[in-house]
Parts: C-alpha cells; sequence; structure tokens
C-alpha cells in the first residue's frame, strides 16, 4: 500500500525523563500492516521486527 509510506522511513524516538529513564519507542511494524493494510509482506515485517528489537536491545545495553 502506497499509504504506508507516510510512516517511512521507520523512525525511533529516545527520550529521557524526569527520573533519568531513558526510553525507546517506535511504530510496531504490526501496527503499520494492519493500519496500511498491507498483505503478502510476512517475511520482510518479520525481518524488520527482528532488526528493530536488535537495535532497541543494543541501544538499551542488553
Amino acid at each position: 500500500q502506497q499509504s504506508v509510506a507516510i510512516d517511512l522511513p521507520q523512525k525511533a524516538l529516545i527520550w529521557e525523563d524526569d527520573n533519568a529513564k531513558v526510553w525507546i519507542s517506535y511504530n510496531d511494524p504490526r501496527y503499520l500492516e494492519k493500519r496500511h493494510n498491507i498483505v503478502g509482506c510476512e517475511e520482510v515485517i518479520a525481518k524488520i521486527e527482528k532488526a528493530l528489537a536488535g537495535i532497541t536491545k543494543s541501544a538499551a545495553g542488553k
């Protein structure tokens, strides 16, 4: 679906709250899949999920 372009490229928001806790947020690829009625991209979405999970864990030092 062309409408997914409104949410791409994938972005992440990283911020620190008043208690010095750092947060990482991004739109889950499954949410984008449903939001834009994407069909037939299961393998690509799974790869994106895995990549985002790895990046998030690495950034969080886990």
